[in-house]
């Protein structure tokens, strides 16, 4: 297709792929709010392994397999006309270890094996993962105008934060139906059926062919273009630098709960009405983003949303009572809704309709050391100072990212 039939192609299809889209992000978040890496999976493992080190690894491992091939699968899908066709693969790769989660819970006896293959089977759902999240974003940025990505991705973060929500609640009461560990074995299975039905949902999406780069580069050649995107394209390296200054200051959340157990009377409940209100807020926020980035353009956005985060770290030093607890949570899932509704497509709008993988992927492999670093710079600052020096901490190095973002990021 050339592009004036691309674009016909599109605005064809557009109403059906939107609710399509948003069909297979409720199902699939359905099932993924069931089983959150930590809290679910780790709460689980943890019945078995009292090394926090070895507990840690699996959030280690998750976070670099998603990460890192996403780069090699820009370099990929770059030189092939239709993202759908290579998603018909990852993606049903990505959903069936669900199933061998739930299996080896029933059939295997021995603890330690079973254990193992847990950390197996989530490790492959983490690399299918994330060579699935970089060619679904590429087609998502060819099938949504731009016109409409803002408000869309708004919308849908809103609705699919809900659906995540109540698959939180069915986790709790899918908990109380079998004897442990076969509950959480019944859980692994039923999350693979609500991903199967997002699969049927996502297989539906009308996508045009459109070639942008025929010949496609030996991996060598593509990594030194990296390097001169992040030498010559100073707009991108000065927003993943800023971004990555957050990023590394978001760590400083991981620690939330665990400062207000220290000091106040936490119960179960006040924890389970905290990722209520963090969910709400994450939901409702995405909309209001949406809308503030097709009005007023992704950056002002960004740099909004991670106000909010500073906000909810100076906030962090000032709690005296659960009331301001509550109000941290509600500005942390405000400004989480960001990331998650606007990061990708601020990205993208750096790249251009040619490299946009490749610059999401140039950026999930730069942000993977700075998630790593982040915790245990964290946690040195807490073991070495207190719990109020990582909070202030991260404000500093978010207030840095606006700075930066305002000063030297154009878009």
């Amino acid at each position: 297709m050339d592009i004036r039939e691309n674009q016909e192609f599109v605005e064809k299809h557009l109403k059906k792929n939107m609710i399509l889209s948003t069909l297979d992000g409720v199902t699939f978040c359905f099932g993924s709010g069931m089983v959150p890496l930590a809290t679910t999976i780790v709460y689980f493992i943890s019945y078995y392994i009292q090394n926090n080190i070895l507990i840690g690894l699996l959030t280690t491992m998750s976070t670099v397999l998603i990460n890192f091939p996403q780069i090699f699968m820009a370099n990929y899908i770059e030189s092939k006309p239709n993202d759908l066709k290579v998603l018909s693969k990852i993606s049903l790769l990505q959903r069936v270890p669900w199933f061998f989660m739930g299996l080896s819970v029933f059939l295997i006896k021995d603890s330690r094996w079973m254990i193992f293959s847990i950390y197996v089977i989530y490790g492959l759902y983490s690399l299918f993962t994330g060579l699935s999240n970089v060619t679904w974003n590429d087609m998502m940025a060819k099938i949504i105008p731009i016109r409409l990505r803002g408000r869309f991705f708004g919308i849908r973060t809103a609705i699919t934060s809900g659906a995540e929500f109540i698959g939180s609640l069915l986790c709790v009461l899918m908990l109380s139906f079998f004897d442990f560990p076969y509950n959480y074995g019944a859980i692994f299975i039923l999350v693979g059926c609500f991903m199967m039905i997002s699969y049927i949902a996502l297989m539906q999406t009308k996508e045009p062919d459109f070639v942008r780069n025929a010949n496609r580069q030996p991996f060598i050649e593509y990594a030194k273009d990296l390097l001169t995107i992040l030498k010559e394209d100073k707009n991108f390296t000065f927003a993943i630098c800023s971004i990555g200054l957050a990023t590394i200051g978001t760590a400083a959340a991981n620690f939330r709960i665990v400062y207000a157990k220290t000091i106040l009377p936490i119960t179960p409940k006040d924890v389970a009405f905290l990722t209520a209100l963090w969910l709400i807020s994450r939901s409702l926020f995405s909309i209001f983003w949406g809308i503030v980035a097709d009005k007023k353009g992704y950056k002002i956005t960004m740099m909004g949303g991670y106000f909010i985060y500073l906000i909810s770290y100076l906030c962090m030093n000032l709690i005296s009572g659960i009331n301001m607890l509550y109000f941290v949570f509600v500005l942390h899932g405000a400004g989480e809704s960001v990331v998650s509704a606007i990061q990708a497509n601020f990205i993208i709008s750096l790249g251009g309709e040619d490299k946009r993988a490749t610059y999401l992927g140039l950026a999930a492999i730069l942000f993977t050391p700075l998630s790593a670093i982040g915790p245990v710079l964290m946690g040195l600052l807490i073991d070495g100072i207190s719990y109020q020096a990582a909070f202030l901490a991260a404000a500093i190095l978010t207030a840095g990212m606006i700075l930066t973002m305002h000063k030297k990021v154009h878009c």
